[in-house]
This record gives structure tokens, sequence and C-alpha cells, in this order.
């Protein structure tokens, strides 16, 4: 009777390690069905932000296409790419579309910045990084003191790249040269980049800051004096640029070099999208050429980068 009873005990208890194992191994299919399932949306969303994104800079690239056809000479504020886009929803421009709800919902907004509204790091020195550019120097420094930061870092940047020939991409690669810091780098962002090549400043786009950096004897009412003048008629060659600067200092002669120009061949796309509580901010820098390149394309995409933030 006790076998018997202790036979039955141990069924019991095989009873329940095998249901318990059945529990295990559906669990984990679960689980592992789940995983699958969330693996699938998230490559799903990525791939919709990625061709949203592309759809995006290749809107960009048409309005740039198209701003060439229109005034190839010239590139101002009064054009078609200086119109931002903002708080708009795909379902705006795609209606007569049949959307995935999830598409419906995605919010963006964009601008094209002229990125040869800044100062270019790469003035700083020669194309086959040689020899320093002492004029692109002073002016790096003069913009530097602007912004409470140590003039003599305009110098030490172009002698360390140089010296090191270190090719520079980024604006934040400037941390490898000593006296920089993340929140200098980050004030600077503002009005300086870092372009492939030397390139002149378009005197139709640039800032107050970038326009008292090179003429450091205008003072901010020169300045704005002639940001209001070229907005009402934009600069079309050198010698309009001339022109302007006898009216803003008529007693004065500012040098109007190859260091300023009216035209851009640099861009940066902005774009901003909200798609499931993600807010992902994207910069590209793209290069307008004046001919068709051998891909058939008159612009390209030099480098991207992207920012993700949640949404509370």
């Amino acid at each position: 009777m006790r076998e018997a009873h202790s036979q039955k005990g141990s069924a019991t208890i095989m009873a329940l390690i095998v249901v318990s194992l059945i529990s295990i191994c559906i669990a984990s299919l679960v689980w592992q069905q789940d995983f699958e399932i969330r693996k699938t949306r998230i490559y799903k969303e990525n791939t919709q932000v990625y061709w949203l994104q592309r759809s995006l800079i290749d809107v960009v690239r048409l309005v740039l296409r198209i701003d060439l056809q229109n005034s190839q000479g010239i590139d101002h504020l009064g054009e078609i790419w200086a119109l931002p886009i903002e708080n708009s929803s795909i379902e705006d421009f795609l209606k007569n579309q049949d959307l995935p709800e999830e598409l419906k919902s995605v919010k963006f907004s964009g601008w094209i910045q002229d990125a040869q509204a800044l100062f270019n790091i790469s003035n700083l020195w020669d194309a086959n990084l040689n020899t320093p550019n002492l004029i692109a120097i002073q002016t790096y420094g003069n913009l530097l003191e602007q912004l409470g930061l140590n003039k003599g870092l305009a110098n030490q940047t172009a002698q360390f790249v140089l010296r090191n020939n270190l090719q520079l991409q980024y604006l934040d690669e400037l941390l490898n040269v000593p006296g920089y810091t993340s929140d200098m780098i980050k004030k600077i962002s503002q009005f300086a980049i870092v372009l492939p090549e030397p390139t002149s400043i378009n005197l139709n786009t640039t800032s107050v800051e970038v326009l008292l950096a090179i003429w450091p004897s205008l003072s901010p009412a020169d300045a704005m004096k002639l940001i209001q003048l070229r907005l009402s008629a934009p600069l079309k060659s050198q010698s309009d640029i001339t022109q302007l600067l006898s009216k803003i200092q008529p007693n004065k002669t500012l040098d109007a070099s190859s260091a300023v120009g009216v035209k851009s061949d640099y861009w940066l796309a902005n774009t901003n999208m909200l798609i499931d509580r993600r807010n992902l901010n994207t910069q590209t820098l793209i290069k307008r050429f004046t001919t068709r390149q051998s891909d058939n394309n008159f612009t390209t995409v030099l480098w991207s980068k992207q920012k993700v933030t949640q949404v509370k």
C-alpha cells in the first residue's frame, strides 16, 4: 500500500515536471515569436524612416537643381531653397495614397542652409595642406574673439593641422586640437563649418557675426545695414560687393577679395522627423555642381549625421 502511494507520488511529481517543461517550452516559443514580431516591427520602422529621410534629401537635391537652373551665378535668401517646411505631415503631401496608419502620424520639418554662409575652417590652409592662409586665420581669430573665445586658437588650429597633415571632415574633430572643448565647438558650430576644400563666404547669406569677423572695422550697425541692403538687392558680382561696401563705409576701402563671393557650392539639409515617439534630427552636407556629373546628377551627398531623442 505504501509502495503504491509512493509510486503515485512519484508519478505526480513527474507529471508536474513534464507540465513545467512544457510550460517553459511554450513560454520560450511565445517569447521567441514575440521577439521576432518586435524585430520585424523595428526593422519595418527603421526601413520606413530610412526611405522617408532619403526622400526628404532627394527633395532638397531637386530644389537645389531647380535653383541652379533659375540662377546659376548667384545664391541669396530670396530664392526657393531658403523657404522652410514647418510641422508638416506625410499625409498632407500624399492625400491620394493609401498610407499605413503609422506613416499618417509622421510629422516632419526641414530647411536648407547655405554652408558657405558659415566660416569654412578649411580656409585656414591651402588645398594641399602646405601653407597657412594668414587672412583667413585673422578672420577666424576675429570670430573666436566675438564669441568670447581665445583668438590665438585660430593660428594654433592652422599650425596643428598642417604639422600633423590632419584632413578634417567634421567640426567635432577640432577636439583633436589642443585648446578646444565640446562646449566651445557647440558655440562655434553656429558660425563655422568644415568643408572639403577652401571656399569663399557668400555675402548674400552670411551672418552679422561673420561679416564683423571679415571686416572688424565695421560696426554692428554697419553689418545690419549691409544685410538690409542685400535683401532688397542681392549681390550679383564682385563689383556689386565693392559698391555695397563703399555705401556702408564711404570713407574707407574695404577689401572685397576672393574671401567673399555671391554663389555657393555647399549646402546643409536639416530635417526633423517625429515618428513613434522618436525625434530624429538629421543634418546632411550636399555639394552642388554647375554641370552634370558622371552619375547624371548635379548634386552629391558628402556626409549625413543623425541624432535620435525620445519624446515623452
